[in-house]
């Protein structure tokens, strides 16, 4: 008897960590990276990927590290020198074959997570925070940047390092509401 290809009924990877409906197999896991990498249109590192998957209780952590590793060793994506992730033509052929074996549920999971974490890893990188302790409690200092230039400084005295470890968290995630809002606040 011929095997089909079907990656929902080859339950061959770790499910450790993993929900009910999780990717339960290590041609699925494959396919959710390159799935990933061409309809994101982030830069993406490996890290993210991983972060994603298994925060969403998507996939198990070593399942997506040993894919991601193994579709770089075949050249079927390509590591970046800044450490992201691109896509080649046999992944998005992969993809253009298979995607809907994948629950469209876990495609746009898998897809809303990653680009979530992305976009606070660019901003953690472009908009630096400092938190510093004085006599009172702690100063956090908060870097709105612009290429190699800040366009806003502000800084915060708070008395505990949790609320100062809270604020540097909530600005990482989106730095420029922050900005906006105070803008608003200042000019309406």
């Amino acid at each position: 008897m011929d095997k089909e290809f079907n990656p929902a009924l080859q339950f061959d990877a770790f499910t450790a960590g993993i929900e009910d409906g999780g990717l339960r197999s290590s041609s699925s896991i494959t396919i959710i990276v390159c799935y990933i990498l061409a309809n994101c249109q982030q830069k993406i590192t490996a890290q993210n990927i991983i972060d994603a998957l298994v925060t969403g209780k998507i996939a198990n952590y070593f399942e997506v590290s040993n894919a991601i590793s193994k579709m770089i060793k075949k050249g079927h994506i390509i590591e970046n020198e800044d450490g992201t992730l691109s896509i080649t033509a046999d992944c998005r052929f992969l993809v253009d074959i298979v995607e809907n074996d994948l629950p469209l549920t876990i495609r746009e999971k898998s897809i809303e997570m990653v680009c979530k974490l992305a976009e606070v890893e660019i901003n953690k990188k472009e908009n630096k925070v400092s938190i510093d302790k004085t006599e009172n409690g702690y100063k956090v200092t908060l870097h709105v940047s612009d290429v190699d230039s800040d366009f806003m400084v502000l800084t915060l005295n708070v008395p505990t390092e949790a609320q100062a470890v809270v604020i540097k968290e909530k600005f990482q995630q989106k730095p420029t509401e922050v900005y906006k809002n105070l803008m608003n606040s200042i000019f309406n």
